[in-house]
């Protein structure tokens, strides 16, 4: 043999339409496919939706703490931004154009990069949309376990900063502006002990290239590498959605059945694990006591893992785990596949004059379960005790369509039975689920 095996390049097969099917059958799991002009308007995203949503990311980038994770990051030259948030979009913009001629009149022939984690979670109407769109897909290979993620890409970047690199997801890039390039490999192009390799010039000849654009999708398996790559140095912005399909871990999981599903930093930061948001204040994480002598160790557990290893043990008891398991399943199949959620919205008491109805495409399910019910809508939870009589019969009559007033929604005879539906009320136009029209029908 004179030298080692090169796998030669090789060129993803393109489709003129986009079919659930075919695709599923055919593509899922086995190789890339650019899909040609098959999204026109109908596409999940809109660039302003794009916009509001990067406008919500930097607004909560400058409201985080210190130490806290940051789902944006920026990066000038490649070199990441300690502070992302004067590079990020404002209003004062306008728009992604208005955006782009900022960062440009101000960079010169400088090179950036704008990237944000959990996308759809800042949006609530880029959310519907991107979930309405993939819908079909999940029907065919089933909800993602654990969620899918969208991040955000934009800038006029040479290569991915990251470098070339393989993800756990498979991935669906839609281009929303400018065009862009993927270069990919079928199997790692380097033998070096690292995940991800920025300088991949001596490896190009073993890599293939697509470019997409407005209009296109573009879809590879999990297992290729890849690095994104500017066309002509041009500006592009485009949303990546990933699906998990190796590498799952049990912490994953795990983390779902101790606290509520939806924590953003979660998607960000996983050495942040969601178990400290139920840990008490003030624990110690060693011993109160003097250090122990070397090789020997207290038979008691240090205060932070007795903590811990309790609310674990509180959340393995079997009633506990049923009920964190249906309260999990009914609210992921209400997020239909897109965590986390958009958060509750603070709503105002709607007019008297006001129409109330469910949105088309709001999910609302319930379930019953030990001593109570357990509603989902739009992947948030709700628990009521009892037989939660009235708030059943309120989802009953606003599942039958039309629209009712305010003063008919809470109509109940007993007292208990209109704080109910009070209260259902208003955590369905916390979701967002449930829609106010001005004026009578």
């Amino acid at each position: 043999m004179n030298g080692p095996f090169v796998l030669p390049p090789q060129a993803p097969i393109e489709r003129d339409a986009l079919d659930w099917d075919t695709f599923a059958g055919e593509d899922w799991d086995r190789r890339p496919v650019l899909f040609k002009g098959v999204l026109d308007r109908a596409g999940p995203f809109r660039l302003d939706e794009v916009y509001r949503s990067a406008l919500v990311a930097t607004r909560r980038s400058r409201a985080r703490l210190p130490g806290d994770p940051d789902n944006a990051v920026v990066t000038l030259d490649r070199l990441q931004q300690l502070d992302p948030a004067p590079w990020m979009p404002q209003a004062a913009d306008g728009s992604l154009a208005g955006y782009r001629r900022r960062m440009l009149d101000t960079l010169g022939a400088r090179r950036y990069a704008l990237v944000i984690s959990a996308f759809h979670s800042f949006h609530r109407p880029l959310w519907r949309r991107e979930r309405a769109f993939f819908a079909p897909l999940w029907r065919r290979t089933g909800l993602p376990l654990t969620g899918a993620i969208t991040t955000l890409f934009h800038g006029n970047y040479e290569s991915t900063p990251v470098g070339v690199h393989r993800d756990r997801f498979a991935t669906f890039m839609v281009p929303v502006e400018g065009r862009k390039r993927m270069r990919f490999w079928a199997q790692k192009p380097w033998t070096e002990a690292v995940s991800t390799l920025p300088d991949y010039r001596a490896h190009l000849a073993t890599s293939f290239l697509v470019e997409a654009g407005p209009g296109d999708l573009l879809y590879w398996p999990a297992d290729y590498y890849h690095v994104g790559e500017s066309v002509g140095g041009g500006v592009s912005t485009s949303v990546n959605i990933g699906i998990p399909r190796t590498e799952h871990r049990p912490v994953y999981d795990l983390e779902d059945l101790l606290v509520e599903i939806g924590d953003a930093a979660s998607l960000v930061d996983p050495a942040a694990p969601l178990l400290r948001a139920r840990m008490p204040a003030g624990v110690a994480a060693l011993w109160d006591a003097a250090a122990p002598a070397p090789g020997h160790l207290p038979p008691q557990l240090p205060p932070a893992l007795e903590a811990a290893l309790g609310l674990l043990r509180a959340a393995a008891q079997a009633p506990a785990l049923a009920a964190r398991v249906g309260a999990v399943s009914l609210q992921r199949w209400s997020a239909g596949g897109f965590e986390p959620v958009p958060p509750l919205r603070r709503v105002a008491r709607p007019p008297a004059s006001a129409r109330l109805a469910l949105r088309p495409d709001s999910v609302v399910l319930q379930r019953r379960e030990r001593g109570g019910w357990r509603f989902a809508a739009d992947g948030h939870g709700l628990r009521l005790d009892g037989d939660a009589a009235a708030a059943r019969a309120l989802l009953a009559r606003l599942r039958a369509g039309g629209a009712l007033g305010p003063a008919e929604a809470v109509r109940d005879a007993s007292r208990r039975g209109r704080g109910e539906r009070e209260s259902v009320l208003r955590w369905l136009l916390a979701t967002g689920a449930l829609q106010v029209r001005r004026g009578r029908e």
